[in-house]
C-alpha cells in the first residue's frame, strides 16, 4: 500500500487519536481492565493531549495518508538520550509508531519508518530507540528487520499495570 508520508498538521489531530486509540487497543487492551484502559487512553489520547504534542518543538509526527485518510503516525522525540544506549551521536526516540489495525502488514509502518529515520538523519541523529511490548513477537521482528536490535528492558506502570517492554535502538 503506498502512501503520502507528510509532517502531521494541526488538522491531522482528530486522525491520529483515532489511530492512536484503535491501535493501541488492538495492541495492548488485553493487558488492561476496561476502566483502566479507557482512563489510559483519555490520558494518553485525549485531542488536547495530541494537540498539545503537535506543537512542541521537540516532537516531530508523521503520518501515513492514503487515499485522502490518515491511516498511520510516527512521533519522533528530538534529542532524547536513554542510559541503555550506545549509538554514536545524539539519539532521538521513536516514540510512537502506529497503523490502523485493518493495514497491517501493508507496508505503512516501514514507509513512516523510513521517512522518519530520513528526517533525523538529516538533522544529525546518531541513532533512535524505542521501547516495544515483550509479548509483541510481531513487532520486535518489524523492528529487527529495520535493524534494530535490544539494548535494554524498560517496565511501565500505570494504576496497577506493570508492562515490560524491551528496549531497541538502531544506529542511523
Amino acid at each position: 500500500m503506498n502512501a503520502l508520508i507528510r509532517p502531521a498538521l494541526p488538522e491531522d489531530v482528530a486522525a491520529i487519536v483515532a489511530v492512536g486509540r484503535e491501535s493501541f487497543t488492538w495492541a495492548f487492551g488485553h493487558l488492561f481492565e476496561e476502566g483502566t484502559l479507557a482512563r489510559y487512553l483519555e490520558a494518553t489520547y485525549s485531542p488536547a493531549k495530541i494537540a498539545r504534542s503537535l506543537t512542541k518543538p521537540t516532537n516531530t509526527y508523521f503520518v501515513a495518508e492514503v487515499e485522502g485518510r490518515v491511516l498511520g503516525f510516527l512521533k519522533l522525540k528530538e534529542a532524547c538520550p536513554h542510559p541503555s544506549t550506545t549509538g554514536p551521536g545524539t539519539p532521538w526516540q521513536t516514540q510512537k509508531l502506529y497503523v490502523d489495525p485493518g493495514t497491517l502488514r501493508s507496508g505503512l509502518g516501514r514507509q513512516l519508518m523510513k521517512a522518519g529515520e530520513a528526517w533525523m538523519r538529516a538533522r544529525e541523529a546518531g541513532s533512535t530507540w524505542l521501547v516495544v511490548y515483550q509479548g509483541n513477537a510481531s513487532a520486535i521482528r518489524f523492528y529487527e528487520t529495520l535493524g534494530f536490535r535490544q539494548v535494554g528492558v524498560e517496565f511501565h506502570d500505570f494504576e496497577q499495570l506493570r508492562v515490560e517492554f524491551k528496549l531497541l535502538e538502531k544506529r542511523l
